[in-house]
């Protein structure tokens, strides 16, 4: 908490990030003092200070019912936040969906402040209001829910009549990335390949075999037996649907930046070198007696790993367990890390995904796409030090 001395002379000179004029003034909200921009009504909050709007001591001048976000706002705000610097720190801010509400507003990293639009902050009191509101009856409903779920779990049963069973995948659905500047030949390939040989597979009713006629890499058994060509040829293989079409999704959503970025065959190299270090990784340590791994999933995690260093905050629009959202790329991948923590073996993803890559084997993807895209902008990139993945508008 900024001293009200410092304070003073901080306000003194404090500029709108938006107007770019010394128009921000205090607001007194109990024993809190917000800053508001005369000019476009936007908010500034200091660590902990929004508790002030989502407990409703700070009127947020916006009316009872403001309009929902247009589509794009996440986007917009980011592309915006690209030249917009924290009024307190100076430091670059980033757009993010505060509270999973479908709000965008802008954070600092550094000083953990948040930059509320004027719009945005009458939508965040507006949504947090009708919470309090029927927050009893929120908790009535939960009870329920709770119970209901209980006395399924007591018959055996995984779900009601008519109840739909969310996918247990986490897979990105569009980013707002730069537009890539070359055509992702690399990419495209990556991503054909593996449908064309599961296609025709199919319609020759012939199984999917590794060299030494592998079904494929076997959880945790070592090296012994393992012909060295099987951990490249491994993700181009797969034995379910479901884990092709993420796959997929995966390199077409987030491989045609890193490949723009990299070049072709850096980006070439990087996705067989994560696929054969995630390949190695389940021989070594994954749960001896697990299914014998196939598919792209730890080159994939890799493809990720590198999409995380090179645009950290670019928002990703993200399927996982049932929940469409909007979210920045550092966030998706927290959430894919916690989803292959959580997502286990299990009859309903032993159907979907028969030959599962071990926790140890998408780690270690992740992580080679992390490292290895580090590795190439030390070495390489014309600007290392710059992650603006979105012109300003």
């Amino acid at each position: 908490m900024v001293s009200s001395f410092v304070r003073r002379g901080i306000l003194a000179r404090m500029h709108c990030p938006f107007c770019r004029i010394a128009s921000m003034r205090r607001v007194v909200s109990g024993e809190r003092e917000i800053d508001r921009c005369l000019s476009c009504g936007a908010l500034w909050f200091d660590s902990g200070e929004i508790r002030e709007l989502t407990e409703g001591r700070l009127p947020a001048g916006e009316g009872e019912s403001p309009p929902d976000p247009p589509a794009g706002e996440l986007a917009r705000l980011h592309r915006q936040a690209a030249s917009t610097p924290c009024p307190m720190c100076g430091e670059r801010l980033g757009a993010v969906d505060f509270q999973m509400t479908g709000v965008p507003v802008l954070v600092c990293r550094e000083c953990r402040g948040i930059l509320a639009p004027r719009r945005s902050a009458g939508r965040i009191a507006a949504r947090f209001r009708f919470l309090r509101e029927h927050r009893e009856k929120y908790a009535a409903l939960g009870e329920s829910l709770a119970e209901a779920a209980m006395r399924r779990q007591a018959a055996g049963g995984i779900g009601g009549p008519g109840m739909g069973i969310p996918l247990p995948v986490i897979v990105p659905l569009s980013d707002t990335g730069p537009e890539v500047r070359s055509f992702p030949v690399v990419t495209l390939l990556l991503a054909a390949l593996p449908f064309l040989i599961t296609l025709f597979a199919g319609l020759g009713e012939a199984s999917l075999r590794l060299p030494g006629g592998l079904a494929g890499l076997p959880s945790g058994a070592g090296f012994r037996g393992i012909p060295p060509e099987a951990l490249l040829i491994a993700p181009f293989l797969h034995a379910g649907l479901l884990p092709l079409a993420v796959g997929i999704l995966f390199l077409l959503v987030l491989g045609d930046n890193v490949e723009d970025r990299m070049g072709w065959l850096p980006f070439l190299l990087l996705y067989l070198l994560c696929g054969a270090v995630a390949g190695a990784a389940h021989l070594l340590w994954g749960t001896t007696g697990n299914p014998p791994a196939l598919g792209s999933a730890g080159a994939v995690a890799g493809v990720l790993g590198a999409y995380l260093v090179f645009f950290p905050d670019v928002p990703i629009r993200m399927y996982g367990l049932g929940r469409v959202v909007t979210i920045p790329a550092y966030l998706f991948a927290c959430v894919w890390i916690a989803g292959a923590f959580l997502i286990g073996p299990g009859p309903f993803m032993d159907f979907l995904n028969p030959a599962p890559l071990s926790l140890a084997g998408n780690l270690a993807g992740f992580g080679s796409g992390v490292a290895g895209a580090i590795l190439w902008r030390v070495a390489g990139e014309e600007n290392p030090t710059g992650n603006e993945s979105v012109p300003a508008s």
